[in-house]
């Protein structure tokens, strides 16, 4: 006997991928992006195995201005395995990831965030460029000949950086950053000619420029903890502190043993504290209420005479700050004036002013 309960409905067998793949490829060359939209959507739902039915997903997401949609689908097949792409050569890309990258600019760029767009378009080159793929001026260069000019390229760019290594060691800081930008002009994504230019511009304190090559450092070097390094030891010069300490964060969750990188955490950390501690003293200076004074006069007398004196507070520098030598605290003046010495002092100049008028008549008349 079997129980009603226990009957189980017949299940329908799943999709096969290789006829959702052949209706979406007929909906795309018959431009029907929404059809096919819903083949690929079918498609990711089963286990996938390869990056390519989530790539063609983000284009049919780009013809339709889903542009969140296209940079999921992009971080999604950068996840896999690069690969060559046959036959394909779309914008200068070669391999999966390069074309999901320019997927990727697209989408941002659509989507106004410019600075993503071209740290995407980035990242793609760097992964041509290290292919020997990113120059092909000439369409007779065989694969041979390509490698051998890149090779020629790196070669002149180690070059210029050892020649300004040779200048920086000298303290030549221009010179120095002239070599490296040479240099840079061989080998565009060479991560040590960007934190070497870094470091010089930081000597030079053009901390704007020097930013650029240390955020350049982390994009093709993730993983290497000299550009968080120097983004954080900028940062700290400009005294954006709190976002220097987010970097040295980053930077030691990468390499949790660097002395380098914790240093300036320790030295940036108490720059944090102290600025908090100075914080928390004036608000409490704030909320304390003056003493009572001891000259005889009554609690009413001194609340109104409390009440018309000004304070006058000034420090010897614009900002507080931190070095190697330590913690400044600026020397701080005050004054404390009665609105009556005020007016006194108001009625005395008004007088001395009326004087020196009444006697340069008293001569003009006299002339």
């Amino acid at each position: 006997m079997v129980f009603p309960f226990t009957k189980k409905e017949p299940q329908a067998p799943p999709p096969d991928p290789m006829v959702l793949l052949a209706e979406a490829q007929e909906f795309l060359e018959t431009e029907n992006f929404e059809g096919a939209l819903e083949k690929f959507d079918e498609l990711c739902a089963l286990p996938v195995q390869s990056p390519l039915p989530l790539l063609s997903r983000a284009t049919c997401r780009l013809q339709l201005k889903k542009y969140e949609g296209v940079v999921e689908d992009s971080e999604k097949v950068l996840k896999f395995l690069n690969t060559d792409i046959e036959g394909h050569n779309e914008e200068g890309c070669t391999t999966v990831h390069s074309l999901a990258l320019m997927r990727m600019a697209k989408a941002y760029k659509e989507l106004g965030k410019v600075d993503e767009a071209k740290n995407a378009v980035m990242r793609k080159n760097v992964i041509e460029h290290k292919l020997g793929r990113d120059k092909n001026d000439n369409e007779d260069e065989d694969q041979e000949e390509r490698t051998k000019r890149v090779q020629e390229e790196k070669d002149m760019a180690e070059e210029w950086k050892e020649k300004g290594n040779a200048e920086f060691k000298e303290q030549n800081w221009n010179k120095a950053l002239e070599f490296y930008r040479n240099g840079l002009g061989y080998d565009l994504y060479n991560p040590k000619l960007h934190s070497n230019a870094c470091l010089t511009l930081i000597k030079l304190k053009r901390y704007t420029q020097a930013l650029k090559h240390a955020e350049q450092c982390i994009l093709l070097e993730p993983a290497w903890v000299k550009g968080y390094y120097l983004k954080g030891l900028i940062l700290s010069s400009e005294s954006k502190i709190e976002l220097a300490k987010e970097v040295l964060q980053k930077a030691l969750s990468i390499e949790p043993d660097n002395k380098q990188i914790k240093d300036l955490l320790e030295e940036v950390e108490a720059r944090v504290d102290y600025v908090e501690s100075r914080l928390r003293r004036r608000k409490a200076a704030d909320k304390q209420q003056p003493a009572n004074p001891s000259d005889g006069k009554d609690s009413s007398d001194s609340a109104n005479e409390k009440e018309r004196e000004v304070l006058v507070e000034d420090v010897d520098s614009d900002e507080d700050y931190c070095n190697e030598d330590g913690c400044r605290t600026p020397k701080k003046i005050k004054l404390r004036v009665t609105r009556k010495q005020i007016f006194d002092t108001v009625v005395e100049v008004g007088a001395a002013a009326l004087g020196i008028a009444v006697v340069w008549w008293l001569v003009s008349d006299s002339d």
